[in-house]
């Protein structure tokens, strides 16, 4: 599900499609050091479908190893990218500054961050910027197109054409990761014209989610409870799609009496730092965001959160309010020490706005875990849990397979990859049943002959 990337072999060139960050579990730091198959300094050209850290939290690896290759992606994508690899290597210098204090007391071995600051700075100075809809050629006889595939600001499908001799160009579309209609700021996920060979991300392949206003009456009625019960709300969020989505749903409901204003805190300098690319980016929004403008995606009771100081700050007061901070899976950054002080407390609501992955903190918490680990310390789960699916940027089944309904006409080759097995198997059956393609599941790191 996380970790995403193709390594695509050709007789001429090399190119990488992502290279994103495994998360959860005890073993994930071990898994994002490991490298191969990619062999950076034989890479031509990497392709970046969106920033999202699990399709591009491995790319500043390739320069540590010597990659000098340019990497393409849409403006709005590098741009964010840059403000998410940034963060990472610098949470990777501390954590491993700290623990290699801990190694030096003990007499042992120390360690090295996954990548540094320097690693990203390099990679950054190779970004190429692509806009949707402009092909260009990224290797010998490889040439690209972005589509947007309405998943956060700037995500992109790619249509990638190869070249092959005495025959037409094979063309191989990656999905990336698809969102949903009519999601808020967004537009709507574009499919390219036609491919060969389709790897289709499936996410939510085994179900459909329920209405998008079902979803936020379900969200609006937590609020109203939340604010009669005078309950905190401790929201982890992405710091890159969905704070910007929720902070949106939240000026409306506010705007229009859907539920009482109240005092809500963004306690994430990267989410702030994405919504000021958001608001650069006028022109990938939809007709409505374009109509509100910025200070009309916002609530009016917003306040952002800088310093770890006022973070620490807002768990002493104790206030009536919602904090809403990364990381969105719970699986790192300030939302924890938040979660820390608060899953003991009844009076406390904590919404879960999306997927959490295996082995995240925040599938522990979905799952309905009594108790969780959090800085080594066991902490007592008394808040209310809730999980909204809806709020996902991802497609569901019905999503993906509208999505792949022109490209189906021409019944190419169906790969399903970034999903869990249940998710992909629902949605290979999906896709034979009403395309008659019987679509592929291979597992991480096989290797597939297109031509």
């Amino acid at each position: 599900m996380t970790g995403s990337g193709y390594w695509l072999e050709t007789e001429q060139a090399r190119v990488l499609v992502d290279f994103g960050m495994f998360q959860g579990g005890r073993d994930i730091e071990g898994r994002n050091r490991v490298i191969e198959p990619v062999e950076p300094k034989q890479l031509v050209a990497g392709v970046l479908t969106h920033a999202h850290v699990d399709h591009s939290g491995r790319l500043p690896l390739l320069a540590a190893h010597g990659s000098r290759a340019p990497l393409y992606g849409t403006p709005a994508t590098l741009e964010l990218a840059e403000v998410l690899l940034l963060d990472s290597a610098k949470i990777a210098e501390e954590d491993t500054s700290r623990a290699n204090r801990k190694l030096r007391r003990a007499g042992r071995r120390e360690q090295s961050p996954l990548y540094t600051v320097d690693d990203v700075e390099s990679l950054v100075r190779r970004f190429v910027a692509l806009p949707y809809g402009e092909q260009r050629e990224i290797a010998p006889g490889v040439a690209i197109r972005f589509f947007d595939a309405g998943h956060i600001l700037g995500s992109s499908s790619v249509e990638m054409q190869i070249a092959r001799e005495g025959k037409p160009p094979l063309t191989v579309v990656f999905s990336g990761d698809l969102g949903t209609r009519d999601t808020p700021i967004l537009r709507d996920p574009e499919t390219p014209p036609r491919a060969d060979v389709v790897f289709l991300e499936s996410t939510y392949g085994d179900r459909s989610r329920p209405p998008r206003a079902d979803t936020l009456a379900s969200f609006h009625a937590l609020l109203r409870r939340a604010v009669a019960e005078h309950r905190r709300m401790i929201v982890p969020a992405f710091a890159v799609g969905r704070t910007q989505v929720l902070l949106y749903e939240l000026a409306h409901a506010f705007r229009d009496g859907i539920v009482p204003a109240f005092p809500v805190f963004l306690d994430s300098p990267m989410a702030a730092r994405a919504g000021a690319i958001y608001a650069r980016h006028g022109e990938l929004h939809d007709l409505e965001a374009k109509r509100l403008g910025r200070r009309g995606q916002l609530p009016d009771t917003l306040r952002v959160v800088d310093s770890s100081a006022e973070s620490r700050l807002l768990n002493v007061s104790g206030e009536f309010c919602m904090i809403m901070s990364a990381a969105g899976m719970c699986e790192g950054g300030r939302v924890l020490h938040h979660l820390r002080h608060n899953l003991w407390r009844e009076d406390v609501l904590v919404i879960l706005p999306g997927y959490m992955a295996p082995g995240t903190l925040g599938r522990q918490l979905a799952e309905g875990a009594r108790e969780v680990e959090i800085f080594g310390e066991t902490i007592a789960v008394r808040a209310e849990v809730v999980q909204l699916e809806g709020f996902s940027a991802h497609a569901d089944r019905e999503g993906l397979l509208d999505w792949l309904a022109p490209l189906a006409a021409g019944h190419p080759r169906v790969v399903l990859t970034h999903g869990e097995d249940p998710a992909r198997a629902g949605l290979a059956a999906a896709v034979h049943a009403r395309y008659g393609i019987t679509a592929e599941t291979p597992v991480a790191g096989a290797v597939l002959t297109l031509d």
